[in-house]
């Protein structure tokens, strides 16, 4: 070896491998995404509306959820689809007219599902965005809340499998560009409220751009106001939105994430917007809330820039007890980590996402335990933002809570396919202990990714079921116990991009057969602690 690379090589060490620091690991065994998609019966095709992207409504859309609408103990899907319209759509696609339409999957129980959109009655042919599910009336059903560019749309689930039209009733109807969207309990009555993110206001006449990205971006619009809804309790929704102090009448907002992220026992709000400053809403317990973005260091990415915000996820990745935040965007990626006094700190490059995430668009970020070993890892999905240009998604296994390595190419050929993909979901469909991921792609197929591996290792799921509090438990925050490490969950609504994964609480236990103890603070307070509880099962927790 030459001086030259010598010096080059001490310099790489010294930049890379800190003195008396962590050896990485490699994780033991990597788990197989398997794409059951056709095996399983899901027919479901996204559509634009055209053959070709050419606004930022038809680039925006859309997701997708794992959700129980017949209570049966096995994850349904929802699917969000585009439609033509004659304003905005190129003429071509006129051929899709009033043809277009969300879907409902019923998960059969042996692996595969039955399409019963028509039946239960959720087909709605709008240009759709978010999905989000909750029991909002506390009568032990899923309802579902859909948003669009125009009016949004909530369905009451009557419980016999089928759905009714809810929107005016509730008092939900909004006909701005609805995004992302979370059920979360704010006052703590009992009753999930809803918080609305709304995109720009576009205007189809304006055709200023650079010619090379096909159609304007989101600055060539203005912004518009988000919208909180507070659930009466008596079936219908009042907007409290300035009252709150949630009002900005200029925001751009693209995911919406809820949890308690100061450890104070009530629910805050995270918006990320695009290509501006995220907001950062902290609970103040009396019905309002500050934005505090700027204060936690949560406005900007890690050199004070104004990304293009996608999918917000929380979740503990280094086991510490405190909830940290992963922000897609159309960069390097921003994970927050919470320090504990207040402050997140932005950390995807020391983490080892942002040299992998440079080279896509990234939208939708989960934190999953992938393998089942305890330690929260990542699933990123990416895709062109101004054209129909597929690009591969990622995973990134989580080495304690050190650093994160992108173990893509080892999840099996068919993760390797390339999508452009938009909102993801995971949950464990086929209840076999290990997540599976939904990904909601445009202009093409979804994607149902079987986790073939992950539950080699021993789990633990927690379905939490509220009495005193919200019936789902959305707020609760669960911590397991296993072999002197304790992670911790929050339950919670929306995931992603513009997606819900499944509410029941999953934790990885690797070789432990048993959890020394499992505690649940409830929405309403109250704490709930059992001991020597054994793996591999799902446990129905009902608070006292």
């Amino acid at each position: 070896m030459n001086e030259r690379m010598r010096k080059l090589m001490l310099l790489f060490m010294t930049v890379f491998i800190p003195v008396g620091g962590p050896v990485w690991s490699q994780p033991n065994f990597v788990p197989h995404m398997t794409d059951v998609t056709k095996q399983a019966g899901v027919l479901f095709q996204h559509s634009i509306g055209d053959p070709d992207m050419s606004n930022i409504v038809e680039s925006t859309g859309a997701g997708c959820a794992f959700f129980d609408y017949n209570g049966d103990g096995h994850l349904d899907l929802y699917l969000v689809n585009g439609s033509y319209d004659p304003i905005i759509s190129h003429p071509m696609g006129r051929r899709n007219a009033d043809k277009l339409k969300n879907a409902l999957y019923r998960n059969n129980g042996d692996g595969t599902f039955t399409d019963v959109t028509d039946q239960a009655g959720v087909g709605h042919k709008g240009i759709g965005m978010a999905c989000v599910s909750a029991d909002y009336d506390n009568d032990g059903d899923a309802d579902l809340f859909v948003t669009n560019y125009g009016p949004n749309v909530f369905y009451r689930n009557n419980g016999d499998g089928t759905f009714t039209d809810a929107t005016r009733e509730a008092g939900l109807e909004n006909d701005l560009f609805g995004i992302g969207a979370t059920f979360f309990d704010y006052d703590q009555d009992g009753f999930l409220d809803l918080y609305v993110g709304n995109y720009v206001s576009y205007d189809p006449d304006y055709r200023y751009y650079y010619a090379a990205e096909s159609f304007p971006g989101p600055l060539a619009y203005k912004g518009q106001p988000d919208v909180l809804y507070h659930n009466r309790g008596d079936g219908t929704f009042e907007d409290v939105t300035e009252k709150a102090g949630v009002y900005n009448p200029e925001g751009r907002a693209m995911g919406i994430s809820s949890c308690d992220i100061d450890n104070d026992g009530d629910m805050d709000v995270f918006v990320c917007n695009d290509a501006m400053e995220n907001y950062m809403y902290q609970n103040n317990g009396d019905g309002t809330f500050t934005n505090v973005a700027m204060l936690t260091a949560t406005g900007f990415g890690q050199n004070g820039e104004a990304t293009s915000a996608m999918g917000p996820e929380f979740g503990d990745f280094n086991l510490d007890g405190l909830l940290d935040l992963l922000v897609p965007d159309m960069n390097y990626g921003c994970l927050y980590k919470n320090t504990g006094d207040g402050l997140y700190e932005e950390m995807s490059a020391q983490m080892g996402l942002a040299s992998v995430l440079g080279q896509y668009v990234s939208w939708s970020g989960n934190f999953f335990d992938f393998d089942c070993d305890g330690f929260l890892d990542i699933l990123i999905v990416n895709g062109n933002a101004h054209h129909l240009e597929p690009e591969e998604d990622c995973i990134f296994w989580n080495d304690k809570g050190q650093r994160f390595i992108d173990i893509s190419a080892q999840c099996g050929p068919d993760f390797q396919d390339k999508f452009v993909s938009r909102g993801s979901a995971l949950g464990d469909y086929d209840n076999d202990g290990d997540l599976d991921a939904l990904i909601l792609n445009i202009n093409d197929r979804v994607r149902l990714l079987r986790n073939d591996g992950g539950n080699r290792n021993n789990w633990l799921m927690i379905d939490a079921g509220g009495a005193r509090s919200n019936r789902d438990a959305v707020g609760a925050r669960i911590r397991v116990t296993a072999g002197g490490f304790t992670q911790t969950r929050d339950v919670m609504s929306s995931s992603g991009y513009l997606s819900q994964s499944d509410h029941r609480a999953h934790f990885g236990l690797g070789q432990l057969n048993k959890a020394e103890k499992v505690e649940i603070r409830w929405p309403n307070g109250g704490v709930q602690t059992l001991t020597d509880v054994s793996a591999n099962q799902v446990l129905k927790i009902q608070e006292p």
